[in-house]
Parts: C-alpha cells; sequence; structure tokens
C-alpha cells in the first residue's frame, strides 16, 4: 500500500529565495515563453488563435501575455474595493497547515494578510504549527467578470460561445443592449470554450478568484478534465499598501511542464516521489524539480501576467509576498475532449476525483448546436475560414458521439428494451463509486436505497466502467438498467448529423462515416454495456444486511511449526479437493470463484488483480476481447514456476502502481470485488529487479523519457484536420514575406510572427540528462555542441556520484534527519510514513534540509553556472552504480544490527528479503490470561498542549461565540393573596390542627418559576415544588423586570436581595406578582432606583383595559368549565382549586422529588406587566402605572 512506501516530504520554500539565480543554476530550469498584449492587438486575433492552437493546445507547452494590467479598471481590481464590496461575505478559508477549512469573511481575511506574511522568516519558513491560510475558489464578482470581459481576448474568455468576427459570413442582426434597435452580431464560427454549449442550468461554475499570501500554495495537479487553464493576476501588493502599512511585493513562482511530457512527469512522481500526481496533495520541492528527468519551466508572475496551461500538464504555484489576487477559468475545446475521453477520465475515476464539466453532455450538445449554426450558414449560402472550421470540428466530435453510443449498445431484444428504465435527462446523475457524470445509461441497485430526512431516496448508481471494473455495492449482482435518453433518439441524431457530414463534405467517400450498425459489425471488441450484462449473470447477488462471507482461500503447500523450545517442525498438508464453483489461481495457486478469475482457453485462470499489478491489463481489458490469452499463452508469464521455464520471457511492469484507498471519497456502500486497487505492484517490480535504490534511473522512468522524446521529435505542426489557414496571399514568417504556402503545407511555431523577438532569439532547448547518455552510447557526442564549438558538451552524471564526496564515505549518500525523514543525494527531503496512518495523503512538514557544498567558481563564466555536465568523470571517487552497492550493503547491516540489538533480527531480515513465516506458538491460557490482565507498569505522561500559533480565528458568528445557553430555570417563593386568590370563600372556617415543624405538608411551599428564555410576552412558567432548608443567596431578577431594565432603567438590581423576608416587608404583603402588576417594583427586590420619570409614567389606561377585558373573558368561561367538573383535588400545602391557567400540579409529597408540571400564568402585552385575577363572578383589572383600580363587569 502507498502508506509502507517512503514518499517525499512537504520543504516549504524561503521567503528570501533569488529565483533568477536558481533559474541560471539549474541545467533543467526555463522560463516561460512571453508575448506582449500589445503585439495581440498588433497582429490580429487571427493569428493570436493560432498561436495558442499551435504552442499551447498542439505543443502543449505553457504561455505567458504580460502587460494587461495596464487595461484593467485600477480602482475595481484592489484589495480595496473587494473588502468594501464584499468584505462581509464569508467564504471557506483552506488551512494548509492542518488541511481543513475556517469560515472567514473576506474583510477580516484581507485586514490579516499582512500578519500572515510578516510571520515567516528564513529561519521560521519550515515551522509546520504556522497558520497558512489560503481563499481560494471563491465566486469571482460580477463586476470583475464583465470588466475581464472588455480586455481578455474573446477567444480565450470564459464561456465564450463565438470565435468569429462581427459582420463575418453567417452573421443575423441582434438586440443592441447599450441603445435602441439592432446591431451586427457575430459571424458563424466555433466557441472557444464549449462549455457554453450547454444549458445555463448544466453548466459548471469554474470562474474563481485565488487570494494568497507568503507561504501559500496549489500542489502539483493538472486542469481537471484535460481542459485548459487561464490565470490572470489582477492585483499584488507593492511596498507600502493604501493606508500607509508597508508591505512585500507579490508574486507568484509556477513550476510547469509540457504535455508531452506527462506521462515522464506521472511515473516520477510515482516511483521517485511516492506520490500519484492525480490526488493533488503534493507540493514537490525545489530539489526534486532540479533532479528531474524532464524540463521545468518557471514563470514569476507578477501583476497583469496572463498564463495559459496546457491540457494535462502537471503545474504548481508557490505565493510570495503579502498579497496575490488571481482569476481563473477553464476552456473545454475538441481537443481536450479527446484527451478527457482517452486519459482525463480514466485517470480521475480511479482516483475518484469528481467530474464537474460533464463531457459526453459536452459533446452532445454541441454536436446540436453546431448543427444548427451549420444549417444556417448552409441556408446563406456562407463561406469562409471560419465555417470550414466549424464543419472540422463538427465531424471530430461526432466521432466521439459514435464512440459513446458503441460503449452503450447492447444488443436488440424487445424484452430487455421493456425493462429498462427511463429518467429524463438532467445531468445530476452521477456515480455513487467514482463521482464522475453518467451521461446514459447506467446500473442501478434496487435493494441498497436509503431514505433520506426529506423524503427524497438516495439510490446507488454506479456507471458502466466502474461496474466493469469490479466495484458495486455490497449486492454485486442483481442491478437494474437505467437510461436517461431514448435509444432510438440517440441513433436518429446519429443518422441526422452523418448525412449532414457527407453534404458539406461533398458526397460520400470512404473517409465518409458509417452507420452505427455498421460500425459496431466493425468492433473487434465487445461493447462495455455487453460486458457488464454479461457480468450481471456471473456475479452473485449478496445480502446487504448479512456479513459478508470470510474468504476460504486454500493452498497446498507445508505448514511450518514451531514449539515453545524454537524447533521447527514442517507439517505435511493433503491437497485439497477444488470446490464446486472454484479454480485455482495459476499465479497464487489458491482456489477462488471462478467469476473473479479470467479463465484462458487454455483452462489457466488468472485473477484480475494480478493481471492488473504484474501485467499492466484493467479487468475491462479481458472481459471485452473474446480472443483474449492468458500471459502463459503470450509466454510472458512471470510468476514463479513458469520464471524457469525455457523460452519464457517474463513481463516487466511498465509503470508505477501505488494504489489508492477510494473508501474516503466513494459511497459508503461501495465495495470491490474483483480488483483491490489499494494494493501496490511493488512486489512485481522486485521481482523484475527494476527496485533500484533512490538517484538512480529505473527502467520504468527511461521507457517514459524514449516516449517522450519520441513525442517531442515530430514536433508541433498543423495540418487539416486542426486548423483551416486563412489563404493569405503573402504571409509573414519572422518578419519576412515568403511564398504562399501550399493547402497541405504544415504551420510550424516559427511561422507565427506574434512578437518580432521570438523569431531572432537562438534555439535555446536543453537535451535532458538521459537523453545525453544515450546518445553518448551511440557515439552521437558530436551532434550535441549545436554549431557552438566554445560550448561544453552535455556529459550525464548519475545523480548520487555528483553528491558524493572524495572524503567522505559511500555511507554518507543518504542523511537521516530523524523524525523519520531523511534526505538523499540530490537533496530531496523523504518521509517513511506510518503504514498504520489512515490518511498517508496529508502533506507533512521536513526539518531543514542539509546544506550542498557551494559550487566552485574560477572567475570565468563557465565557473559562475556550473552544470552536473562541468564536473570531469576522472574526479568521481567510485563508479555511481559501485557507490550505491556499497551505500545499500552498508545500510543493510547498520539496520540489522540495530535489529539485533532490539531482538528483532530475525523480523528485519524476513522484511528486508521480502520473505514471510507463518509461526504458532503454544501458550498456557492461564498465564495469556494473566498477562492481558495485568497493568503496565509505568503510566504514560501527559501530554503537554502546544501553544496555539494561531494568528487569525473565524469571525464566523456561529462558530466564534459560543452557543447561548439556556438560563437555568429562577424559583420566586409565592405566597397565597387572599385579595386575589381564586378560591372559593367558605362559609364557615374550619379551625385546623396545628402541625408539628417537621410535618411535609408544612414544609412544603409554592414556587414561580422565572426564566428568560422560556418566559414569553404572555406567559411565564409555574411549578409547585418541594425545597429543604436552603441557605438564602442572591436571585436574579424576572424577564420582565430585567427587560424594564434594559429599556431605560439602569440602575436597577440585577439580583433580588438576600435579606430574610421579615426584614423586607413593610406595611401589607407586597408579592413579586402585585409589584409586576403594580408597574412596580415591590419592597422586596430591594430597589435601587434613581428615581426617573419614564419608569413610573402611566400606560395608556383604554388600550390596557381593553386587553384585560378580553382576557378576563377568557379566564373566566374557564373558570365556568371548571366548576362544571370533579370537585378539585387538594395539594400538601392545603391550597384550593386553581384556575386552569394558574393551576400547579402537586405530585410531591414526603418531601420527594420529581419533575415539576408548569402551568402559564397570562402576562399581557405593551410596555409594562400587567395581570388578571379572577374572583368569581367579577373580575378585577389592574392595569400597570394605574393609580385606581375599577371593576368590569361579565
Amino acid at each position: 500500500m502507498p502508506a509502507a512506501r517512503r514518499s517525499a516530504a512537504f520543504d516549504p520554500i524561503s521567503p528570501d529565495l533569488d529565483l533568477d539565480a536558481l533559474v541560471q543554476q539549474t541545467p533543467n530550469f526555463e522560463y516561460v515563453t512571453r508575448i506582449s498584449c500589445d503585439m495581440i492587438e498588433t497582429q490580429g486575433q487571427e493569428i493570436f488563435e493560432k498561436l495558442v492552437l499551435l504552442h499551447v493546445i498542439i505543443g502543449g507547452k505553457p504561455l505567458v501575455i504580460e502587460g494587461l494590467h495596464t487595461r484593467l479598471d485600477e480602482w475595481t481590481f484592489t484589495s480595496q474595493w473587494l473588502q468594501d464590496n464584499h468584505g462581509k461575505k464569508f467564504e471557506q478559508v483552506r488551512n494548509l497547515s492542518k488541511q481543513t477549512n475556517m469560515t472567514l469573511s473576506i474583510g477580516h481575511y484581507l485586514n490579516n494578510m499582512g500578519k500572515l506574511t510578516n510571520q515567516w522568516n528564513r529561519h521560521n519558513y519550515r515551522d509546520r504549527d504556522r497558520q497558512r491560510l489560503y481563499l481560494k475558489d471563491i465566486d469571482c464578482p460580477e463586476v470583475w467578470h464583465d470588466k475581464l470581459k472588455e480586455v481578455i481576448p474573446p477567444s480565450v474568455f470564459y464561456l465564450n460561445d463565438s470565435t468569429g468576427d462581427v459582420g463575418g459570413p453567417g452573421f443575423v442582426d441582434e438586440p443592441d443592449p447599450h441603445a435602441s434597435g439592432l446591431r451586427k452580431a457575430r459571424g458563424v464560427a466555433r466557441a472557444g470554450d464549449l462549455m457554453s454549449c450547454l444549458p445555463p442550468a448544466m453548466r459548471a461554475d469554474n470562474l474563481m478568484c485565488y487570494i494568497g499570501h507568503e507561504g501559500t500554495y496549489t500542489p502539483a495537479h493538472r486542469e481537471m478534465c484535460a481542459s485548459l487553464g487561464q490565470n490572470l493576476m489582477v492585483e499584488t501588493s507593492g511596498t507600502v499598501d493604501l493606508d500607509g502599512k508597508s508591505t512585500k511585493p507579490g508574486s507568484s513562482i509556477w513550476f510547469m511542464t509540457e504535455s508531452k511530457d506527462r506521462h515522464l512527469v506521472s511515473e516520477y512522481w510515482l516511483s521517485t516521489l511516492g506520490h500519484d500526481i492525480e490526488i493533488e496533495a503534493h507540493f514537490a520541492q525545489i530539489n526534486a524539480w532540479k533532479s528531474a528527468p524532464f524540463t521545468t519551466y518557471i514563470v514569476d508572475q507578477r501583476q497583469g501576467d496572463f498564463v495559459l496551461i496546457p491540457p494535462l500538464a502537471p503545474h504548481q504555484v508557490w505565493n510570495r509576498g503579502t498579497r496575490t489576487m488571481k482569476v481563473a477559468w477553464n476552456r473545454t475545446t475538441v481537443e481536450t475532449l479527446e484527451l478527457a475521453l482517452d486519459e482525463a477520465l480514466p485517470r480521475a475515476r480511479m482516483v475518484g476525483r469528481d467530474e464537474q464539466y460533464k463531457n459526453k453532455a459536452i459533446i452532445y450538445f454541441a454536436l446540436d448546436r453546431y448543427s444548427s449554426l451549420l444549417k444556417h450558414a448552409d441556408h446563406q449560402r456562407a463561406q469562409g475560414p471560419k465555417i470550414r472550421q466549424l464543419q472540422k470540428d463538427f465531424r471530430r466530435l461526432f466521432s466521439l458521439y459514435t464512440r459513446m453510443l458503441l460503449a452503450e449498445a447492447l444488443p436488440h431484444n424487445p424484452r430487455d428494451d421493456k425493462r429498462i428504465q427511463y429518467i429524463p435527462f438532467d445531468s445530476n446523475i452521477t456515480c455513487s463509486f467514482c463521482r464522475c457524470n453518467i451521461f446514459n445509461r447506467f446500473l442501478t441497485c434496487p435493494t441498497c436505497i436509503v431514505p433520506l430526512e426529506n423524503g427524497e431516496e438516495d439510490t446507488y448508481d454506479i456507471c458502466l466502467d466502474c461496474y466493469a471494473m469490479g466495484r458495486s455495492c455490497r449486492c454485486i449482482s442483481g442491478y437494474r438498467w437505467v437510461e436517461q435518453f431514448k435509444w432510438h433518439e440517440l441513433t436518429e441524431k446519429h443518422e441526422r448529423w452523418r448525412k449532414q457530414i457527407i453534404d458539406f463534405e461533398g458526397g460520400l467517400t470512404d473517409k465518409s462515416p458509417r452507420p452505427l450498425h455498421m460500425e459496431r459489425e466493425y468492433m473487434r471488441k465487445k461493447p462495455l454495456a455487453l460486458v457488464c450484462q454479461e457480468q450481471l449473470k456471473l456475479r452473485p447477488w449478496q445480502d446487504p444486511k448479512k456479513p459478508p462471507p470470510s474468504p476460504k482461500l486454500s493452498k497446498d503447500a507445508d505448514e511450518s511449526l514451531v514449539n515453545v523450545n524454537g524447533e521447527v517442525s514442517v507439517k505435511k498438508k493433503k491437497p485439497q479437493v477444488i470446490a464446486k464453483g472454484n479454480m485455482r489461481n495459476h499465479v497464487t495457486n489458491y482456489q477462488e470463484p471462478i467469476w473473479k478469475l479470467s479463465v484462458c482457453k487454455c483452462g489457466r485462470a488468472y485473477s484480475y488483480g494480478n493481471l492488473w499489478r504484474a501485467f499492466d491489463t484493467a479487468p475491462l481489458t479481458v472481459m471485452e476481447d473474446p480472443d483474449w490469452q492468458c500471459p502463459h499463452c503470450l509466454r510472458i508469464c512471470s510468476c514463479g514456476k513458469c520464471r524457469k521455464l525455457a523460452g519464457m520471457h517474463p513481463y516487466e511492469p511498465t509503470g508505477t502502481v501505488l494504489g489508492y484507498d477510494t473508501r474516503r471519497v466513494a459511497d459508503p456502500r461501495s465495495t470491490e470485488s474483483l480488483v483491490d486497487f489499494r494494493q501496490s505492484n511493488f512486489e512485481w517490480v522486485k521481482k523484475a529487479g527494476d527496485d533500484l535504490p533512490a538517484g538512480e534511473e529505473t527502467r520504468r522512468l527511461s521507457r517514459r523519457v524514449d516516449e517522450a522524446e519520441a513525442a517531442k521529435s515530430q514536433g508541433a505542426a498543423l495540418d487539416d484536420n486542426h486548423y483551416v489557414d486563412e489563404g493569405q496571399d503573402t504571409p509573414i514568417t519572422n518578419g519576412h514575406a515568403e511564398s504562399p504556402p501550399s493547402s497541405t503545407a504544415q504551420t510550424s511555431p516559427d511561422d507565427i510572427p506574434i512578437d518580432p523577438l521570438l523569431g531572432s532569439l537562438p534555439p535555446t532547448a536543453k537535451p535532458t540528462t538521459q537523453a545525453v547518455n544515450r546518445r553518448r552510447a551511440h557515439g552521437d557526442e558530436d551532434r550535441m555542441h549545436d554549431g557552438d564549438d566554445e560550448a561544453p558538451p552535455y556529459r550525464f552524471v548519475a545523480p548520487a556520484a555528483l553528491m558524493l564526496d572524495q572524503h567522505q564515505g559511500p555511507n554518507q549518500n543518504q542523511r537521516h534527519l530523524g523524525g523519520g525523514f531523511t534526505t538523499d543525494a540530490n537533496g530531496i527531503v523523504f518521509q517513511y510514513p506510518d503504514p498504520e496512518d489512515p490518511d498517508p495523503t496529508v502533506p507533512q512538514y521536513a526539518p531543514p534540509q542539509v546544506e550542498q557544498r557551494p559550487r566552485p567558481s574560477d572567475g570565468t563564466e563557465a565557473g559562475k553556472k556550473r552544470r552536473r555536465s562541468d564536473v570531469p568523470q576522472t574526479d568521481l571517487p567510485l563508479d555511481p552504480n559501485e557507490a550505491n552497492e556499497l551505500y545499500h550493503r552498508a545500510q543493510v547491516k547498520r539496520t540489522l544490527q540495530e535489529a539485533r540489538r532490539n531482538n528483532r533480527y530475525t523480523i528485519a531480515e524476513a522484511a528486508m528479503s521480502g520473505k514471510s513465516l507463518s509461526v504458532k506458538l503454544q501458550i498456557n491460557k492461564d498465564k495469556l490470561a494473566r498477562i492481558i490482565s495485568q497493568s503496565p507498569t509505568e503510566t504514560a505522561q501527559p501530554v503537554r498542549a502546544k501553544p496555539s500559533m494561531a494568528i487569525v480565528q473565524s469571525d464566523y458568528p456561529s462558530s466564534s461565540a459560543k452557543k447561548p445557553v439556556p438560563n437555568p430555570l429562577k424559583r420566586a417563593r409565592i405566597e397565597p393573596d387572599k385579595d386575589f386568590s381564586t378560591k372559593k370563600s367558605m362559609s364557615k372556617k374550619v379551625k385546623r390542627p396545628s402541625l408539628p415543624k417537621d410535618h411535609p405538608e408544612k414544609i412544603a411551599s409554592k414556587y414561580m418559576e422565572i426564566s428568560s428564555a422560556s418566559e414569553s410576552e404572555d406567559a411565564m412558567d409555574v411549578e409547585e415544588a418541594h425545597t429543604g432548608k436552603e441557605e438564602p443567596r442572591p436571585r436574579p431578577l424576572p424577564a420582565y423586570l430585567a427587560r424594564k431594565n434594559d429599556v431605560g432603567d439602569n440602575e436597577l438590581p440585577k439580583e433580588l436581595s438576600s435579606e430574610p423576608r421579615s426584614s423586607r416587608r413593610s406595611g401589607g404583603r407586597t408579592t413579586l406578582v402585585e409589584a409586576a402588576v403594580n408597574g412596580r417594583p415591590s419592597r422586596n427586590v430591594g430597589r435601587a432606583h434613581n428615581g426617573s420619570k419614564a419608569d413610573n409614567e402611566p400606560l395608556d389606561e383604554t388600550e390596557a383595559n381593553r386587553r384585560a377585558k378580553l382576557r378576563a373573558m377568557q379566564w373566566d368561561q374557564d373558570d365556568r368549565s371548571s366548576e362544571s367538573e370533579s370537585s378539585p383535588r387538594k395539594t400538601t400545602s392545603g391550597a384550593s382549586k386553581q384556575t386552569p391557567a394558574a393551576r400547579p400540579s402537586s405530585r410531591l409529597q414526603n418531601g420527594s422529588s420529581s419533575a415539576p408540571s408548569k402551568v402559564k400564568v397570562a402576562l399581557t402585552p405593551g410596555g409594562g406587566p400587567r395581570s388578571i385575577f379572577s374572583t368569581g363572578k367579577k373580575i378585577r383589572v389592574v392595569a400597570a402605572g394605574a393609580d385606581k383600580r375599577r371593576s368590569l363587569g361579565v
């Protein structure tokens, strides 16, 4: 698995890096080609489109257009404008140090960028605890979009729907948005971004902004779905900000590659650095780029620099200075769609990366739109290069559409057609495993359906590619077919578009597209849908509710047993009978189910996992080939038995497979039944002898170097399939007039006069060290001078030999830095992660790397820039291979010695040699139980938490402020009031016998429950509870008094007095409820008032009495209904019947405590508190602030 393999660590870039010196001193570093934005207007848009197509798309090299900041609005594209207009908007900011997200407002982030930048210096830039906050992938403001549309060339702008000229062939008048009337629209031409052909609801919003400070970065990655990347630096910090604060100049360093090196870069990442570039989780060190076997293009992006990124070209970005603000977007063209279907989508499917651009849907809707444009042009009899280019793109899109239909074609069967479920296409159905967008047909599981809270159902849908790979839910089989388009509709459009191509090509020829049924007959392999249909019949259905059956693997081999004394004995095993439905795996000799094996005509069976890791053969490749032959029949089997056979040429893996755990991104219901893609192919690489020490080039890497050189040797040229020339009479080439080219002539990069300086520069391409080494081996060393006799020849020296000093032993080739980090001969810092680490993709930080010896300088120009080839071969103390061999032996010896001291010699030796041994030890059960029950002798020391070095905290209200905790219920003692009691007066007073002091009925009291959280304007909770003897303590004010205090009276007390009740009484008894009724605090509140008139001012009696009368009528009705019921029950405190709205529950007896029952006492809304108490047939209304009381008859 990838966690068991060493991987390169994250090593930040120093703030004091001298980029110019780095490029000058590194042989494989080059600056990216730059052109001025003024040259685009000088040469014209047509020449610029030709340059982008030739240099970026076909040539695969990056390009920078500089000077666009002079055309941008200097007041809009600023941090101040962004803060004023969008400062309060909250976004998710990526904390790169902890690989987590935090919520910040844009304004809060912009205000703290200076602090985040000033924390870094050349001494602490490797500190792992400091914050690296990157505001990335935020929506671009609409104002910025509109202003950028006026500056950026239309052909490379976001969602461009036409590259035609205004008033060109086939144009139609359109409404003028700035004035009344019509204006000339653009002519018929292809779209600059095919995403514009989708309906607006299906488009992916990828116009994003990126704001970063010193130390933020984007890991090495490719653009999604092989699209073209555009990145414009709109604003950077200078030396002084607008508010007068000193800042550091902002810029971004780009490490870029070209598209033709993509396979080489990917293999270098896998085999040397130990990372998968498809996961986008590793930022490569500068030393890793230095020792890479390919050319690295460097961009120092400043304000106004517009970077064009080629498709599938890996690159990474490092931000410098206080502030960098960039706007980026992606474009989809016919060329990128071809790369997406062939390479990008299969790679993304392996790692479970989202497909947000809906490539197959783009093909379908682009064909529909182009068909309408061509019909319109044909109706107007419009002709021109733009229309001919549109026809060529239409033909290429039609070929991709044919591939899509052939993959989903099923044998015609009326019964099967009726069983296929139909769902209208809305572009929102994705695969539950790989998360790719599904265009038409897919499989769904009728068993694994999870109901959601909103009433919808979460179905398990799987794409056909994943199911062919063995990915599915735990049911494995029993799926149903679903389609989003009627099959006859897709085939009818295919035939209609095929005839349209034949018409504008001048008739039926040998190169004309064939009908769909003929294309199916010419296929030499099974369609993908047919493969899935066959696998549905082979694979068994399993109940997902039951635990999966444990695999019963048996192997006819001897078993080694070790007794207590350490003596080894061999136990012979009897050969087992092959169970029904199983076969023996030819490689492992285990019995496995037949549906998990690929059976050849010769009778040998190979598991799909062995074919994938040992022979680079995917399961679909085997299933779709009706005449598949096993590796033994092809004489390339690399198993242990076949290696010894004569005439056998064991297959050697052509690439590195790290493995990837997709369980973190796939649906939790998912499983892999055929191939465990988490496993790597390192064991097969070791058997092939290609697992060389660090610093040496493996055969896998050399093979990728040869492929890249072969692709570059073809050059970048425009043929009739890519571009239609304008047919100029005297085209300009390198500033000189030449004869018109023929119709079949090809265009090279030198034919584009976009910048006169480019034509006068000499070639600066530098061959790689691997290419030079191979040429020297063939005696072609003299060809590498490029006509310059004074230039030193390129000589290859192994990186391991370069770093080996004459006065030190070979074991110094690798330095151990502690903490699991080491550095190799090239200065690359590696880490050895824990195999039990659940997330090995999280980037780690390396300690300071070992400084390399300074380069010698003899004062000459050659001494200032020293290359690897400048080191004489005679100065090397040892041969590179011999030095590495000696170092490897010394390392093995040192490791075994350390393991012997720790009593781990046997385990270490077996692990280093790749051996395994099954050992069974006999231990007494009682002794084992005694050992397990013993507690550890040493207690773990408490880990001291490191002080937080966070500079910026989230300002989001829900995360920064604590959640409001409901106030605990405060109980205020209530005493019975005869004047306002709802108890009916007794005709005769019966004297009750006195009760002892400790009687429960005497101890019980009534309490009113007051809570500001649970109390409303119209009611407050009341409970009757039993309490013991408690010491008096201050109590908070009721909620209604607290609100009164908040309005105007700032000197009212916050708590009730803690004095005894007897000392607080003066005259008649005044309760809390009565004080609320009278609108003034009672004497037992301990009032401290400043005598303000506003608090004692009476309210409007008319409105207050009107509301009180309505509530009194309701209360009286409740009293009458309660009188008709049974006799009231008495509480333990002797209280009689209460009104329905204020009758507490008496569930407390004998001092026992239970949950109180809450009833409500109504309070009328208004400026002050009021209360109403029923006294029989008449209602006495008491209004707050009133000086007198009035009786109202009901």
